[in-house]
């Protein structure tokens, strides 16, 4: 128990998973306070809004700490949103939160009166890796999330960059192939469409149809699941079109880099998300893309890094958010 606020609650709201915890001011997050639970989208908003509080109230709860030690809510969440009016505009995996003022909605089911800070979920990341992560020692860092999609936070001279309209940062749809695939977001040729998990094992399932021989051709063939883990531990296990597929997706990357390279000149380049579990196997291809393609200066001073926060970049960096937001630095 304290009567100091010292603490902030980190949520990431994701379309399937709530994810909470209780950070402190310098960006550590209580072990035992991390929570989960379902997210349950498809029971509406008030639903939604009911376990975002629910999460919050469990992990404070778990954490042994009293409401007078909490200085905010942190929420990321994925898609597109007003900062003006703090309303989501665009979220496929959270339709029923769009045009919904979501903090304010919050803050009145919480019923504590805490400023409720919502950020997008990849910022979040970005946030968190440069408070408490790999960032900790960079001022101008970009992130790239790797999963189903590719999400992307930027940070300038310490500072999150949302760009003019709050909108920046979606380095998953810059174009990678001209006259490529179509993207959800109504382009062609995106960096998601390519170099996501999604799109790795999209690539992978067409050359096998296409008669490249894989030790997963029978798996394709009887369309068994396929993800991007299975094609890695195939790549190590010596398949020959697997590291292809891997190493193709890490070019792919490399040429992202070399794009946040030649735009903002940043120190550092850090990748985070599941797909990161590859290790070397993807973040080389990546390093030796970027510098085939590098020019000027080429990758001198510039690191190249998998994240060290994991799965809690999101919810460290929303609450970093929060302490923010309530006039604390973070």
């Amino acid at each position: 128990m304290t009567n100091k606020c010292t603490h902030a609650i980190g949520v990431d709201l994701g379309g399937t998973y709530i994810k909470a915890g209780v950070v402190d001011s310098t960006g550590k997050l209580l072990r035992q306070s991390r929570v989960s639970r379902e997210t349950e989208v498809e029971k509406g908003c008030d639903a939604v809004v009911g376990n975002v509080v629910g999460a919050a109230n469990e992990a404070l709860e778990k954490s042994g700490l009293a409401w007078d030690a909490v200085c905010g809510v942190g929420v990321g969440s994925p898609g597109v949103f007003d900062p003006v009016t703090d309303m989501l505009v665009l979220a496929p995996n959270l339709a029923c939160l769009v045009g919904r003022p979501l903090p304010t909605l919050i803050e009145k089911k919480l019923g504590r009166g805490l400023p409720i800070h919502l950020e997008n979920d990849a910022n979040c990341a970005a946030f968190g890796e440069k408070w408490a992560g790999a960032g900790r020692d960079a001022k101008n860092i970009v992130l790239f999330t790797l999963g189903t999609g590719i999400g992307g936070g930027i940070v300038i001279d310490g500072k999150l960059w949302r760009g003019a309209r709050g909108s920046a940062a979606e380095l998953g749809h810059q174009c990678v192939e001209v006259n490529g695939l179509p993207c959800g977001c109504g382009n062609r040729g995106c960096l998601e469409v390519y170099a996501s998990a999604t799109g790795m094992v999209r690539r992978f399932i067409e050359a096998v149809r296409q008669g490249r021989d894989s030790a997963l051709a029978p798996r394709v063939k009887s369309n068994q699941k396929v993800t991007a883990r299975i094609i890695h531990e195939a790549a190590v296990a010596g398949d020959e079109l697997a590291k292809e597929i891997e190493d193709q997706t890490g070019r792919y990357l490399g040429i992202a880099v070399v794009n946040m390279i030649n735009v903002l000149d940043p120190e550092m380049i850090i990748f985070s998300g599941g797909m990161t579990a590859s290790g070397d196997a993807l973040l080389n291809p990546i390093k030796e893309e970027a510098a085939r393609r590098a020019c000027g200066l080429g990758l001198k001073g510039v690191s190249i890094v998998f994240g060290k926060l994991g799965n809690d970049a999101g919810l460290i960096g929303a609450a970093g958010c929060a302490f923010s937001r309530s006039g604390i630095s973070a």
